[in-house]
């Protein structure tokens, strides 16, 4: 993400961000979802050691559901500027939730609600080749523990970003790729892989309308997703599905006011698709 947040951040304001993440997700969508059916695991619909590639938002198939949580933690130690490179350091931290009921305002989750965490540490060197194009290469290292059945695996993630920016009629286009290589590592079990090519679109509009006084712009996205080794959903089920390719739409709000511990946020949602497997994601930041 492009955004960071405070150094501190109070337990209550954490608490109502997390509400926040589960009432705008399950607002329409909770009366259109099956009851839920019991896991053999808890991996849930993904392998959860991946859970901090997957982001925020409501992942469905065969009438089962895991709500991913992620706190976008991140620091810049260099500021990149279209001359400069930079660097920044990621701490993400990401919740799954499986099989949950409901969630809002007066429903926070709790720890006993939390089947897997994930914390994925990682450093990113934003090179500028040009004022208007970014190359990012990325690593990450750190581990996924499955609360349910107390078991610890190691991560490891790299690859590379690019970032290029356009004008059209006086508003901004941004394209972006990404190369993703992520492996799992268990004493207990043979180790597995995760391997993404994404491609994404994001039209900027600057709009008339202003909140807090800043002039609030709307974006519109288009993302693909492309798993060359297939992605496995309901990975510890009887039941699994591949998932070669998603597709995923969307919108974004940005420059808006503070929120929370969120400085000028950009949030939005999206929804993507792809082998009976439905997601419906809240978007932080920029969505790809």
């Amino acid at each position: 993400m492009f955004r960071q947040f405070q150094h501190h951040c109070s337990p209550d304001a954490l608490r109502r961000w997390l509400a926040l993440c589960g009432l705008l997700l399950t607002l329409g969508l909770h009366a259109a979802t099956p009851p839920a059916k019991p896991f053999e695991g808890s991996a849930g619909l993904a392998n959860f050691a991946f859970a901090s590639y997957l982001g925020t938002g409501i992942y469905t198939t065969s009438g089962q559901r895991v709500f991913v949580i992620q706190i976008p933690l991140d620091f810049t130690i260099i500021e990149k500027t279209d001359t400069r490179a930079g660097w920044k350091l990621n701490l993400p931290l990401t919740f799954g939730l499986l099989n949950f009921d409901d969630i809002g305002i007066d429903n926070v989750p709790d720890l006993k609600s939390v089947g897997t965490l994930t914390f994925l540490p990682g450093i990113e060197y934003q090179y500028p080749v040009t004022p208007k194009w970014t190359v990012i290469p990325f690593g990450d290292y750190g581990f996924a523990r499955d609360l349910r059945n107390e078991q610890n695996i190691l991560v490891l993630g790299t690859g590379v970003k690019s970032y290029a920016r356009f004008l059209h009629r006086g508003n901004r286009i941004m394209l972006g790729n990404k190369f993703l290589f992520a492996r799992e590592r268990t004493k207990n079990r043979v180790d597995s892989s995760y391997t993404l090519i994404e491609t994404g679109i994001d039209y900027r509009l600057n709009t008339e309308f202003t909140l807090g006084g800043r002039p609030l712009k709307l974006s519109l996205y288009y993302i693909n997703y492309y798993y060359p080794n297939n992605l496995k959903f309901l990975q510890q089920t009887p039941l699994q599905i591949r998932v070669g390719s998603e597709n995923e739409v969307g919108f974004t709000f940005s420059n808006l006011p503070d929120f929370l511990f969120f400085e000028k946020p950009q949030i939005g949602l999206g929804i993507r698709g792809g082998s009976g497997v439905t997601v419906y994601r809240l978007v932080f930041g920029m969505p790809f």
